[in-house]
């Protein structure tokens, strides 16, 4: 169990400060989750070929600074009010589209393309506020598309 829950945690990310220049390893403060949202402990991760392409601005707006490779592997570090189906210590590997679980995508067994609950690989904020949970001395540093609210 992490004695971390609510509070501001400081972890290291490769970020992106600008299109296809070098990813620099930084010190990143991570916000804690808020209603609805999970914070994870990230363990493994990679970019894959999405990541590169927008980290080379190739996708419709660039944006930066921001942290690439939503494809991971992790430990539930806290969540936020409301979550009842995740706690802190189990292991997940995340995924970068919610579930609404009402649409016939979500209710199909073959498909996770959400209606609702789209990638949005432009907003670069949380869903439920708007804001990123992720910041360098004040500064925010945007997601990419690990950016869902949880319904």
């Amino acid at each position: 169990m992490y004695d971390t829950a609510g509070q501001v945690i400081r972890c290291r990310a490769a970020v992106a400060w600008e299109a296809g220049k070098p990813l620099v390893v930084e010190e990143v403060e991570v916000a804690p989750p808020q209603a609805n949202e999970v914070r994870l402990k990230i363990l493994f991760t990679s970019l894959c070929h999405t990541d590169v392409y927008f980290w080379e601005a190739k996708g419709q707006n660039p944006l930066f600074p921001r942290i690439y490779g939503h494809e991971a592997g992790g430990i539930v570090e806290s969540v936020g009010e409301g979550v009842t189906d995740l706690k802190a210590d189990d292991h997940v590997l995340p995924v970068f589209m919610g579930e609404c679980k009402d649409c016939a995508h979500c209710k199909s067994e073959k498909s996770n393309m959400c209606d609702l609950l789209r990638i949005n690989t432009d907003r670069g904020v949380m869903l439920g506020d708007g804001k990123s949970r992720f910041s360098i001395k004040g500064k925010p540093i945007y997601h990419f598309c690990s950016d869902i609210h949880l319904q």
